[in-house]
């Protein structure tokens, strides 16, 4: 019920401002009764919030399968271009502050995951991996949605300057 609910607000989010949709258009569009909506989701934001969490575990899981981490990375940035309509739409919400920290929660599981399962042998403190996950997850979400907005995404450049980023390349630590 839960994915019924969540692909039908994605669709609704493709026609109208995230601010426009209500429950009860949700329900009309999922034929489902108002109690069934709130069994599952305290209110919209809850189901974007399930919709992203469930978009980056889709998205970890299909980069875990790659050969590498920039094929890892073109994923991430592959669904950014493929949401570019959704994105431009929750960027001009009410809500705004809300959202961004929706999506850098979800960035940040979606780099924890791939972190974890590709590099579980490095030594990291759980703070310093909270943090370190936490400052790529909002600099990659403040980086994409600002090229988004330009419509200047050059996915390619985008995915080898941030693995320059990653692997210290763009700053090295001699330099610290």
């Amino acid at each position: 019920m839960k994915i019924l609910i969540a692909e039908n607000f994605t669709a609704l989010l493709e026609k109208e401002d995230i601010d426009k949709i209500t429950v009860k258009q949700l329900i009309e569009e999922c034929h489902i009764s108002r109690q069934t909506f709130y069994y599952h989701f305290r209110d919209i934001m809850d189901v974007l919030e399930w919709t992203f969490r469930r978009a980056a575990t889709e998205a970890a899981e299909q980069s875990l399968e790659s050969e590498n981490h920039l094929d890892a990375l073109r994923i991430f940035t592959s669904f950014v271009a493929e949401n570019k309509n959704k994105l431009d739409r929750l960027v001009n919400s009410k809500n705004w502050i809300q959202i961004e920290g929706i999506l850098v929660e979800s960035v940040a599981m979606y780099l924890g995951k791939i972190a974890r399962s590709k590099f579980s042998d490095i030594e990291i403190s759980y703070d310093d991996m909270e943090m370190m996950l936490r400052f790529y997850a909002s600099g990659m979400v403040g980086v994409i949605l600002h090229y988004n907005r330009k419509n200047q995404l050059d996915e390619e450049k985008l995915i080898r300057q941030i693995e320059k980023i990653i692997t210290g390349k763009i700053y090295p630590a001699q330099y610290s």
